[in-house]
């Protein structure tokens, strides 16, 4: 975990921030979809949406994903700077 930052999941990750994954904490099948979708530890990634229940939207990359909620409760992040 870079400096003292708080850890916290995609799932708690706040919209308009920008975060850097930190890592999965599941299976080997879930962490082989997470990086083919091009989140690999330390990727930057800007939440666009989460209402809290539902999919957690991103920018990766100039990319969107959605990421459904049990997916994204299980991928720790950081907040960086933007």
């Amino acid at each position: 975990m870079p400096d003292n930052r708080e850890r916290l999941t995609l799932s708690d990750a706040r919209v308009g921030h920008v975060y850097a994954l930190v890592g999965c904490e599941t299976g080997q099948q879930l962490k082989e979809k997470v990086y083919a979708m091009g989140l690999n530890s330390g990727a930057k990634l800007k939440v666009i949406s989460n209402s809290g229940h539902g999919p957690v939207g991103l920018e990766v990359r100039q990319t969107r994903l959605g990421i459904g909620r049990g997916m994204a409760v299980k991928i720790w992040v950081t907040e960086v700077a933007p």
